[in-house]
């Protein structure tokens, strides 16, 4: 088993992990925050195992938290969520929703969404469902704007607390045993009265209020079936503030080859294809070529487009292998917000469906 956890909160700069321990019907939040230093938006982290956790029998509840994170220095997981807490300028953190993803079925939390699907596992046997949207996690305090806001603009006075935090939608007692590998990409925004613009359902999710925020997390299980001399793609849907959209890679303009479509119009909380396109090599994908781009395509059209170049640094990946399994994750606010705020752009995130694996 394999368990990776994405930033894709569209509100925060940087952030840092917390896992608590999930047994006989008590939450204890356990170990040290991870990883040192916290992750940038769109950067991810992989865990085969969790400490103080029973892979077997217990639970796990992920919180994240952003700000200041000097001031958690020293502090294990326990005392980093209390200090963030007391930071905080929003209602207490409601009850934690539990994903169901115990053997291969992806659970609802919160008000539910589309289904991700896995692909086979490693030893060829069906990775079954993948978790569907999570919108139940709860959001919490505030930090400096990220994208360099206007808030004069925004409406805000109030200033943002040094840290926030949120509980993200957990995992059964099980799941973690189970030889899948897991994603989970937190997403939506933490939200504060300081956070504010007349664009930010656009950008946070149409259920998204300062006052509570619209923070939350996408579950999938990741296919792990490859092909010898191909790249296996997929990818997931996690932009609270987009609606249906499909993914691509494509050619300069003026080049003879034609794009490559990976997934026509897929919602949030979705991973397609549910068994992933292994049909082509990692050149044909343009991985290499320095000006081929990944796009977001709505109508068939593209409406943002990065370069392959700044999706692999941005995971930390110097190539695509044929052989091996990809995602990548849609981030961000709506692809159609052109106003600079308190929230980051609209990017791509990239994970290897089996880090560590052959």
């Amino acid at each position: 088993s394999v368990f990776t956890v994405m930033h894709g909160i569209v509100d925060a700069e940087r952030v840092v992990w917390c896992f608590a321990r999930v047994r006989d019907g008590s939450t204890v939040l356990v170990g040290e925050p991870v990883p040192e230093g916290g992750l940038a938006y769109g950067q991810s982290a992989s865990f085969e195992e969790l400490p103080h956790i029973d892979s077997k029998k217990d639970g796990v509840v992920p919180y994240v938290i952003t700000g200041d994170l000097s001031l958690l220095d020293g502090l294990d997981c326990e005392a980093a969520v209390a200090r963030a807490e007391a930071e905080r300028t929003v209602p207490a953190l409601g009850p934690t929703p539990i994903v169901s993803a115990a053997a291969g079925q992806g659970g609802e939390s919160g008000q539910g969404g589309e289904s991700a699907a896995g692909g086979q596992s490693g030893d060829g046997t069906g990775a079954g469902q993948g978790g569907q949207s999570g919108k139940g996690g709860t959001g919490a305090g505030a930090e400096a704007g990220v994208g360099g806001g206007d808030q004069g603009q925004a409406g805000a006075s109030n200033e943002p607390p040094l840290l926030r935090v949120g509980a993200l939608p957990g995992l059964p007692e099980g799941t973690l045993a189970e030889g899948f590998s897991v994603l989970e990409v937190a997403d939506g925004c933490f939200g504060a009265p300081a956070f504010t613009h007349n664009l930010e359902q656009d950008v946070c999710g149409e259920d998204y209020t300062p006052a509570t925020g619209s923070l939350t997390a996408e579950i999938a299980i990741l296919g792990r079936a490859t092909a010898t001399g191909a790249v296996a793609l997929q990818a997931l849907h996690a932009s609270r503030g987009s609606g249906s959209l499909g993914v691509r890679a494509s050619p300069p303009k003026d080049a003879v080859q034609s794009w490559q479509t990976l997934v026509d119009n897929f919602t949030e909380g979705a991973l397609r294809p549910t068994d992933p396109r292994r049909d082509l090599a990692s050149d044909a994908w343009g991985t290499e070529q320095r000006l081929w781009t990944v796009d977001i395509t709505v109508n068939q059209g593209p409406v943002y487009s990065e370069t392959w170049r700044a999706v692999k640094a941005r995971a930390g990946l110097d190539e695509l292998e044929n052989g091996r399994g990809y995602t990548l994750v849609v981030l961000g606010p709506s692809y159609d917000v052109d106003a600079k705020g308190f929230w980051n752009p609209p990017a791509f995130g990239l994970v290897d469906n089996d880090p560590g694996g052959p």
